[in-house]
């Protein structure tokens, strides 16, 4: 009895000193690993697809976690996650830790990898056109044309400087700090993992808006206006469209309907717009709101709420909604 406790307690402090039997007592071994290694099998880990491999160095804002999570969700946006990854695993790397920065994680980090995303903003501008045109889904199928747009582009090749965070509960690869890793670690799609699509009604109104995160960066209204149409033509309504003809980044239609109503079809490509254009045509500030420096998607929908509107935000089975909210 002597001797087996003997032994017990030996392996209980070569456990709590050594790690050496810390497996079998079901505590994890201290991580010996220097933070290039860490960096080097995070990286190999999404080549691999290890993405349960990766998750404990997400920090809470870094949008991997829905690039990762959603892949096996199996919503409509699960495809376009996997498209990109297929498109981006292939790159290469080497990682070296920056010799007396240790203490600060630091790591010198050589990726080579392509652009996915370069087709992305002419897509959702193509989607924009055709949705005002014709009535149709085409914008508001977000996953349609977003994944239809992703294809290996231009190569990227950089050095970065990149840090492992040392934390009391883990270490962490942080979202801010490696931001330029993440964006070129998916071609530039990391800006887009968090897309949505938010539908917003009132009885004659519509308003289609897609944003990255709380950033909206396009917008389809259709409206049907009844007081103030009697006696107006074809050629009237017409006026409606040309009015918009020479405005980059934004479309119109309009029709006249049987009743003598006329619907109105309004986009908005809010990179290529005016934003100057759009606050004297009052589709700033007096539809959709800006806070600090951006359109905001929160702000905005809190604005049509009041308005009495109802609103329905779309992640297509990313998650992207319900984490905007926290």
């Amino acid at each position: 009895m002597k001797k087996q406790y003997y032994v017990a307690v030996v392996c209980m402090l070569s456990a709590l000193v050594l790690g050496g039997c810390a497996e079998k007592l079901g505590f994890p071994a201290e991580d010996k690993r220097t933070d290039d290694q860490i960096i080097s099998d995070f990286l190999t880990a999404y080549q691999e697809g290890n993405f349960e491999a990766m998750e404990p160095y997400f920090d809470e804002d870094n949008l991997l976690q829905l690039f990762c999570q959603g892949q096996e969700n199996g919503g409509e946006m699960a495809e376009v996650y996997k498209k990109a990854w297929e498109l981006t695993k292939d790159f290469t790397f080497t990682a070296e830790a920056v010799e007396g920065k240790e203490a600060w994680g630091e790591v010198t980090l050589h990726l080579q990898s392509n652009d996915i995303v370069s087709g992305v903003p002419g897509a959702m501008w193509a989607a924009i056109q055709a949705q005002t045109e014709n009535g149709d889904d085409s914008f508001s199928n977000l996953p349609k044309w977003l994944g239809d747009a992703l294809a290996t582009g231009e190569p990227i090749d950089e050095e970065l400087t990149v840090y492992v965070s040392h934390r009391s509960d883990g270490d962490r690869i942080d979202s801010s700090a490696c931001r330029e890793m993440y964006e070129q670690l998916t071609g530039g799609f990391y800006d887009y993992i968090d897309m949505t699509m938010t539908t917003c009604t009132a009885e004659t109104d519509n308003y289609q808006i897609a944003a990255m995160g709380d950033s909206i960066i396009g917008m389809v209204e259709t409206a049907v206006q009844t007081e103030g149409t009697e006696g107006l033509t074809a050629e009237d309504v017409q006026g409606y469209e040309d009015g918009f003809g020479m405005m980059d980044g934004v479309a119109a239609k309009a029709g006249l309907m049987d009743d003598g109503s006329v619907e109105l079809r309004f986009g908005v490509d809010f990179n290529r717009a005016s934003s100057t254009a759009l606050a004297n045509l009052g589709v700033i500030s007096d539809r959709l709101n800006s806070y600090g420096g951006y359109l905001s998607l929160v702000s905005t929908i809190s604005s049509f709420e009041e308005g009495g509107m109802t609103c329905e935000t779309n992640d297509f089975g990313s998650g992207a909604a319900s984490s905007e909210e926290k």
